[in-house]
């Protein structure tokens, strides 16, 4: 019985490799986004910290560590300008990245639907070829049967 082969599968293979090679430039910019949002969270977190230290204790803190204080929170508000700039370019990145990804899934799911369409015709072509092949095997048993009773007749 003949073998299924695809001619295509060279290309199939070449464009799985490139969706594999796609998944992990996109997972790395993914990772990219979520460093850069932690950061982000953290600068929040040491701001939001920062200015209820000094809402709670500004009355105990002296004139030079309210000025610290006040001084690091502006830092901390520019930082987190910066972040957020450096949140949406990741972010933007990462979408680039993704459609590219969709783009080359899509090619490979193309060449994947059609190998599995020459399989099916393959197979039935087989089952039908094996079908044409016991039909033969059957008329020719049954000449013989018949053969065989009419000279025994």
């Amino acid at each position: 019985m003949a073998r299924f082969t695809f001619r295509l599968d060279p290309v199939l293979a070449h464009r799985r490799r490139l969706e594999d090679e796609q998944q992990v430039v996109f997972a790395a910019a993914m990772q990219r986004v979520y460093d850069a949002e932690w950061l982000r969270n953290d600068y929040l977190t040491r701001r939001d910290a920062m200015r209820s230290r000094i809402q709670h204790e500004h009355a105990t803190m002296d004139v030079d560590e309210l000025r610290a204080a006040y001084a690091h929170c502006e830092y901390l508000d520019r930082a987190l300008a910066t972040q957020d700039r450096i949140v949406a370019e990741a972010r933007r990145i990462a979408d680039g990245e993704r459609a590219t990804l969709l783009a080359k899934t899509r090619d490979k799911k193309v060449l994947e639907t059609l190998r599995e369409h020459r399989r099916e015709a393959f197979d039935l072509e087989a089952a039908s070829i094996e079908q044409r092949e016991l039909d033969e095997i059957n008329a020719r048993r049954f000449d013989r049967a018949t053969a065989t009773r009419e000279s025994t007749s």
